[in-house]
């Protein structure tokens, strides 16, 4: 195989290490194919995290805790007696424990029906301390509900594939990239790190270069931006085949970045493409089209779309 690049090696922070078992080192969401093992969640962390977890996991957490916490002030409610707790309506009323639980629900959520009360002064006094715990823990929950819907985030679509298509008498490396939302997106710049295992080398460390685009940046984004590295006597994939990406494991990491109009600061977006998402001798497809009355239409489902070409 002839020698990979005799470019300089960029070093983007995510290690040199390899494993014939390595995957892609950023997954489709964007995030690192990265496990950290001895981190501890630290409590003034744990702002960040309910900030940063999914929507499923955020939404499973608060229930779980409005949960156990209504079945913990139960079990007190249960505990201190058999008086604790009185109808207004049913003079027989039973001491469970639902009728605890149902008690607390109304406490910690400040409903108070008034269909259940308390007696005595301790039960009172641990029906005040449910009832603040009640207001803070959903003043918490209503604050990262906030954060969590105002923190400005990109929706960058990739297109599926990454080609190798002719372009001005050459070969060029190219991907498409879309906004996904109605959001203006300023001042666009893309970088793409060329990443590979360098086997002349005695431990097989994985090596990154940047690709030289034709152009890094565009002014607006309203529609699709086709990125293009133009392969060239410059470029580290000059002479690279389909059967030589794959043996050095090749992959391409793409940081994308630009200014939010709606929230006036700067959004990223991350991506990769591994060897086996390239394809050979394809174009793509225009994607958008222009109505009767002169406006343009851009159809995002045409976005990953191309066709085959002949690359002499």
């Amino acid at each position: 195989m002839k020698s990979v690049i005799k470019q300089k090696s960029v070093d983007p922070g995510l290690g040199e290490k390899f494993l014939d078992k390595a995957s892609k080192s950023i997954n489709p969401d964007g995030s690192f194919n990265i496990i950290k093992k001895g981190v501890t969640l630290h409590y003034k962390d744990l702002y960040q995290y309910l900030i940063n977890i999914s929507w499923t996991k955020f939404f499973l957490l608060t229930f779980t805790g409005y949960i156990i916490a209504n079945i913990l002030f139960a079990v007190v409610y249960y505990f201190i007696g058999d008086n604790n707790l009185q109808s207004t309506t049913d003079s027989s009323f039973s001491k469970t424990f639902f009728d605890g639980l149902f008690f607390s629900v109304q406490t910690l959520t400040t409903v108070g029906y008034g269909g259940i009360v308390p007696r005595g002064i301790i039960t009172n006094t641990v029906a005040g301390i449910e009832a603040m715990t009640g207001l803070l823990g959903f003043a918490v929950t209503t604050g990262l509900l906030y954060g969590r819907f105002s923190k400005p985030s990109a929706r960058i679509l990739y297109s599926k594939n990454i080609l190798v298509s002719p372009y001005e008498n050459k070969n060029a490396l190219v991907f498409r990239i879309a906004n996904l939302r109605n959001t203006n997106l300023l001042e666009i710049e893309a970088k793409v790190l060329f990443s590979y295992i360098d086997y002349h080398t005695k431990d097989h460390v994985k090596k990154y270069q940047e690709l030289k685009l034709e152009r890094n940046s565009v002014y607006f984004f309203p529609l699709n931006w086709t990125v293009v590295h133009p392969i060239d006597d410059g470029s580290p994939l000059i002479g690279k085949t389909a059967v030589e990406l794959k043996k050095i494991h090749a992959e391409f990491l793409i940081l994308v970045k630009g200014f939010d109009d709606t929230f006036s600061q700067v959004v990223h977006s991350r991506y990769s493409y591994s060897h086996d998402d390239i394809i050979w001798g394809g174009k793509f497809s225009k994607p958008y089209s222009t109505n009767e009355s002169g406006k343009v239409v851009f159809d995002l489902k045409d976005l990953h779309k191309f066709e085959s070409v002949d690359q002499n």
